[in-house]
């Protein structure tokens, strides 16, 4: 079996008995800082080809990922991603100068505010999905179909005990 750069590291920390490691588990959570480090320069470079910042793609994606109409209502997405309504403001007045949203006048609420995609919006957000995709499907070209897939069981069963811990 090839060795990586974590096993050399592995080897070079040994085992003191102090630390308590176990370091097949060292190796595991190492490995996957170092692919999550490398995706996010990947979908980075991906987001600067397309002139997104990552909190303008979450805006984006969020308003795609409800379907149509393509609506929301500032304060559903600031709840949606976590955000202070003028933090949410400032990311639909720049995808809004870009042509990749509107607002207009709620319909049900006459006080109120929706912010809908644009048909730039969507190609905006299409775009950059389909250049993260093609570059994801290269990194996971080195594994087989059922090596994906049991890699995926894997993963989900290690999420799950996350998500069960923080409930």
């Amino acid at each position: 079996m090839q060795r990586d750069h974590i096993d050399r590291f592995l080897e070079q920390l040994g085992n003191p008995p102090e630390l308590n490691l176990d370091l097949e588990t060292e190796g595991i959570v190492d490995r996957v800082n170092v692919i999550n480090k490398r995706m996010k320069r990947e979908m980075e470079a991906t987001l600067a080809e397309h002139r997104l910042s990552h909190g303008e793609w979450q805006v984006l994606a969020n308003l795609y990922h409800g379907g149509a109409p393509y609506c929301s209502s500032p304060g559903e997405l600031s709840s949606e991603l976590e955000l202070s309504s003028g933090a949410m403001t400032n990311r639909i007045d720049r995808l809004e100068k870009r042509g990749y949203v509107r607002r207009h006048p709620d319909p049900t609420d006459r006080r109120g505010v929706q912010v809908e995609l644009t048909p730039e919006g969507r190609q905006a957000w299409e775009a950059t999905a389909s250049t993260q995709g093609r570059k994801e499907a290269l990194i996971a070209s080195v594994l087989s179909e059922r090596e994906k897939t049991q890699l995926n069981g894997l993963l989900r069963k290690l999420v799950l005990a996350l998500e069960t811990r923080d409930g």
